[in-house]
């Protein structure tokens, strides 16, 4: 497809949302093949003019880039870099970024991020799940029964009683990934109510949704190619993008809120995900959201952050996952015991079943005492308003007095909002136009060092923290409610599903072109945090930056998923490949310009192996010249740039950049106590001790063998992923 027709396509007005909404009970699949194939016959036989290179035609590619989108102004040249080559992924393929190319480029807005434990992020999407009034659609790479989606299975519970108080029915679709041999036949394979309802997904049975209509999709594309993606879109009006599975893991994570026209360019990926037929169809799906003259909220006028409080809810989370933790630990439950699918949430529930005083205590009333951890609860009948939100939706959590009397003197009231969101009394007095809000979530006559273990204890085994109970302690911030802004330039930059073995596409797959356009384009400094880094193609590229002088930071688990990078065509392990890094840098005297950091935990002072599963990092981030980002599903290991579907953002915000890597670091020790020799890739202590795992592994036959296992568990969703 020549570029001619490329801008033609993102110029247009035409996208799959648009086609499905002719006719919505149509297989989404083959709306999307007829227009694909519909536009491949409208290429003009116009052959793109060659570039030489100069500044002029280099002018030029910017200024097409900047109108192949529907941006809020231009956007930065490094933005429209990175954009025009991405773009340019579309000659072989339409719809290779999985979205409509009208929708590649988009903008909007995002008051809110969270860096924390899995179930804060599912506490937020559960206040946006209780308060949709048409449709949710939610996608996550692994369904597992456990305590996090305990929180999201009883949000649908709280808004099927919404509905049917209010006599509206929400339709809700679920998308996850639980290979099973039928998806050799069908990768999108419908879940009969009897499939979701299984011990090991634990979804609500239709009884207990009434006038709520799921329908649940299992899609895998065998055998390598796993639906990796993590979002949700909300009415139409909201989307999250986050790094998190919906499982129980001791991971720290990132979520990002996004308001505006991008949420259009989520949802019409969200169809092309989904593929099959839906039934019943999206409530909304020909009525999209108009954006003139809208005036988007922040902190606590935004009515989907109301129920954020700086103490309430982050005391009320830590003595949640504290009194989970104790529990576990009482029942002799150690790292690694809990294996296989449903092997973490069997512990998470198994640990709600005591209490430390070792008599029987129930989960419900466990999670009752901690309300800030489970769905907001209408209290009392509602008179809807035009809109569908209550006038007097009064919103509560369940049991709030059984919180207030398991010793959390800080629970607020709740006030009534005319938006209907929980709406805790605000105790910060911030002000909503003032700078990026960060909650600091222990009172400072408390042991600091002690609550945020008990917050990074989720579902692990005792593990005390090393640090100090310094003033350092009050940043950690598990919500950053970003300072007020205007629409900012988005992209989509996302991958489809490739089940064969082979590593190809790195050139013509649009996240990873992206990854690599910004490593090309980087001219001061590069910043990436991942679980993983070892991809065939991000190695030389960072050998590349370095050489010409940018700085090249990496905050990288220690560990992680070792067994499955072992396998040979994984691409190593991160302690080999930091070596070999080192050892290329040091011989052409550029290591300087490569600063490699093992995440070290907020409460912790040394790093800890991801293999002993208590402290491990899965934030999937980069940021270059402290302009634009990069973040969302997809980490720096071969299964993300070769396999997986991964669905990211490009952003343009220098603001949004250094909001977010201050809100990075405030979460963990990585930049204090992280950093390994620049000589050999080797963390050491003060004493010149090296910490476990940090050397060089030598995996040999054996290691590849083992490695297997590890991988397989990685594709299943089970491993490290």
């Amino acid at each position: 497809m020549t570029f001619d027709n490329i801008v033609k396509l993102c110029t247009s007005d035409e996208t799959i949302t648009k086609e499905l909404a002719k006719d919505p009970t149509k297989e989404i699949d083959k709306i999307v093949g007829n227009l694909v194939k519909t536009w491949k016959q409208e290429e003009k036989d116009v052959k793109r003019d060659k570039e030489s290179g100069d500044a002029k035609d280099e002018q030029k590619r910017l200024d097409r880039a900047a109108g192949c989108g529907k941006f809020p102004y231009r956007p930065s040249d490094l933005f429209l870099k990175i954009y025009s080559d991405v773009v340019e992924t579309l000659s072989g393929d339409p719809l290779a970024n999985l979205v409509s190319p009208s929708l590649m480029g988009s903008s909007g807005v995002i008051p809110l991020s969270i860096v924390s434990v899995i179930p804060d992020i599912m506490r937020h999407y559960a206040d946006l799940i209780v308060h949709a009034q048409h449709e949710v659609f939610l996608a996550t790479n692994y369904w597992e029964n456990s305590h996090s989606a305990g929180i999201v299975s009883d949000s649908l519970r709280e808004l099927s009683k919404r509905c049917v108080q209010d006599n509206r029915t929400v339709v809700v679709k679920l998308m996850y990934d639980r290979g099973t041999p039928s998806q050799l036949i069908k990768n999108h394979a419908d879940v009969p109510t009897k499939g979701w309802q299984a011990p090991e997904v634990g979804l609500p049975s239709p009884e207990e949704l009434k006038n709520i209509s799921m329908q649940v999709v299992n899609y895998h594309r065998p055998p390598l190619g796993t639906f990796h993606a993590k979002y949700m879109v909300v009415d139409r009006r909201v989307a999250c993008l986050n790094s998190n599975n919906i499982q129980d893991r001791p991971n720290v994570e990132m979520m990002v809120h996004l308001e505006g026209p991008i949420v259009e360019s989520f949802y019409d990926m969200a169809l092309v995900s989904w593929a099959n037929a839906m039934n019943p169809p999206l409530p909304l799906i020909a009525e999209p959201p108009h954006y003139e003259g809208v005036q988007y909220k922040f902190k606590k006028d935004n009515e989907h952050l109301k129920y954020i409080d700086e103490e309430f809810t982050g005391q009320a989370s830590r003595k949640f996952l504290q009194q989970q933790h104790e529990a576990m630990a009482e029942q002799g439950v150690a790292a690694g015991d809990a294996k296989d699918r449903g092997g973490l949430g069997k512990v998470a529930q198994a640990a709600a079943g005591k209490n430390t005083g070792g008599g029987q205590l129930g989960k419900d009333e466990l999670i009752a005492q901690h309300p800030a951890m489970t769905v907001p609860h209408r209290s009392q009948e509602v008179v809807n308003n035009e809109d569908g939100r209550g006038e007097s939706d009064r919103t509560t959590t369940e049991n709030e007095n059984a919180g207030a009397q398991a010793g959390n003197s800080n629970a607020q009231e709740v006030s009534t909002g005319a938006s209907g969101s929980s709406n805790q009394a605000d105790s910060t007095g911030s002000d909503a136009s003032g700078g990026p809000e960060v909650l600091k979530t222990d009172a400072p006559s408390e042991d600091r060092v002690a609550r945020i273990t008990a917050h990074l204890n989720a579902s692990t085994i005792d593990q005390k923290g090393g640090a100090t109970d310094d003033d350092s302690m009050d940043d950690f911030r598990p919500h950053i409610l970003h300072s007020k802004h205007d629409p900012v330039p988005i992209a989509m930059v996302n991958r489809r599903p490739k089940g064969t073995p082979g590593h190809e596409g790195a050139h013509t797959v649009p996240q990873d072109v992206a990854w690599l356009a910004a490593f090309k384009y980087a001219q001061k400094s590069i910043f990436i945090q991942s679980p993983t880094f070892n991809a065939s193609p991000v190695i030389p590229a960072t050998l590349d930056a370095c050489r010409r002088g940018v700085e090249v930071t990496l905050y990288v688990d220690l560990g992680f998923n070792d067994l499955g990078e072992m396998i040979p065509f994984q691409g190593g392990t991160n302690e080999v490949v930091v070596h070999q890094m080192y050892e290329t840098l040091n011989k052409e005297g550029k290591q300087d310009n490569l600063k490699v950091y093992w995440y070290t935990a907020k409460d912790q002072i040394v790093p800890m192996s991801a293999t002993a599963k208590k402290r491990n990092c899965h934030v999937k981030f980069m940021s270059v010249d402290d302009q634009i980002v990069i973040v969302g599903n997809g980490n720096q290991d071969t299964q993300s740039w070769f396999h997986s579907q991964e669905i990211n953002v490009l952003v343009d915000s220098p603001q949004l950049a250094r909001e977010w890597y201050d809100g990075i670091n405030a979460n963990q020790n990585t930049r204090k106590y992280g950093l390994v020799s620049n000589k050999d890739g080797v963390w050491r202590d003060k004493e010149g001790k090296v910490v476990e795992s940090s050397g060089i592994k030598n995996t040999g036959f054996f290691g590849g063998l083992k490695g297997i296992s590890g991988a397989i568990a990685r594709v299943r969703g089970t491993g490290g992923f």
